[in-house]
């Protein structure tokens, strides 16, 4: 996701700084909801028929990772560190789709795929591709492509779980479509959910947020800003 470059406050599309926090503390719910799917193996096999452990806490960090970008105060975690977990989980679930992932009896070799894909999208949030403005305009049509397809394939699930009273699975659904969305809307409005990029009137002015020139796909962060000060912005 490449961020526009020197763009002022004045001019960005930023929602309130209440919408994005509570979209982190909502994000937050949902990794505690996949916390539960992983220390409750038996219920999770009883109601969709199979126990996936590796999915289970993938779909933990997402969530956390989400709501660690949306609210810092909630997750203080550095924004370094969220590179490195989710390049390792593009890695990851790259190498799972090719390897042993296959020879799961439950698994689809695509959700591993998408999985990665995720992670992917996720990475760009905390670190910008290396990528010249060819490429980074490639990159960002390809994620909104992939960001659509994903919503509205949970848009499908969902409502198909919801009508079989799947309870689980429909919960499931909407962590994925609330994902889907918020990235869908970070990849084609860069600043919409840029915890901070708001005006603050009173405190200093207006935060303006700049990036490289040859910046990839990412977001951008407090001009002057240290990655580690920034907890995961």
């Amino acid at each position: 996701m490449d961020h526009s470059h020197h763009m002022p406050d004045s001019v960005a599309l930023v929602a309130p700084e209440w919408l994005i926090s509570s979209l982190g503390v909502l994000f937050l719910a949902f990794a505690g909801f996949y916390l539960y799917r992983l220390l409750q193996p038996a219920t999770v096999k009883k109601a969709i028929g199979f126990f996936d452990w590796e999915g289970e806490a993938g779909h933990f960090v997402c969530m956390l990772a989400m709501a660690s970008h949306l609210s810092s105060w909630l997750i203080p975690i550095p924004f370094s560190a969220w590179t490195w977990i989710l390049g390792f989980g593009t890695i990851f679930y790259a190498a799972r789709a090719m390897t042993w992932g296959k020879l799961l009896p439950f698994n689809k070799q695509w959700w591993d795929w998408t999985h990665s894909g995720m992670y992917l999208g996720m990475f760009t949030m905390f670190q910008p591709l290396p990528l010249g403005p060819g490429l980074t305009v490639a990159f960002n049509v390809a994620m909104g492509i992939f960001w659509t397809w994903f919503s509205l394939y949970y848009i499908k699930d969902a409502v198909l779980d919801f009508k079989a009273k799947k309870s689980l699975s429909f919960c499931s659904d909407l962590a994925h479509l609330g994902m889907g969305l918020a990235m869908l809307i970070m990849t084609i409005f860069p600043t919409y959910l840029m915890p901070g990029h708001s005006n603050h009137t009173g405190h200093g002015g207006a935060h303006h947020m700049t990036a490289p020139a040859d910046s990839g796909p990412g977001h951008v962060h407090p001009q002057g800003a240290k990655p580690d000060d920034i907890c995961g912005h």
